[in-house]
């Protein structure tokens, strides 16, 4: 079974930061998944403000095609 590779993006407020695969993330910027993956959810976004705290969005594909790699 094919799995899916996700993909999230790092903002710090407006400014973006990086972008890539959890573990990718979680490398280059000396943290967890288990972090990353919290500070997507909208618990850390409502206990947070949003200029002070990095923030991870998941990216989706709006096209909604199969990648065929």
């Amino acid at each position: 079974m094919d799995r899916r590779i996700c993909w999230y993006a790092l903002y710090r407020g407006d400014e973006f930061v990086d972008v890539g695969t959890l573990n990718e993330l979680a490398v280059r910027h000396h943290t967890s998944i288990k972090t990353l993956r919290f500070k997507a959810t909208p618990t850390y976004a409502a206990r947070t403000t949003y200029s002070d705290t990095i923030r991870v969005y998941k990216l989706v594909d709006s096209a909604g095609g199969e990648n065929n790699d």
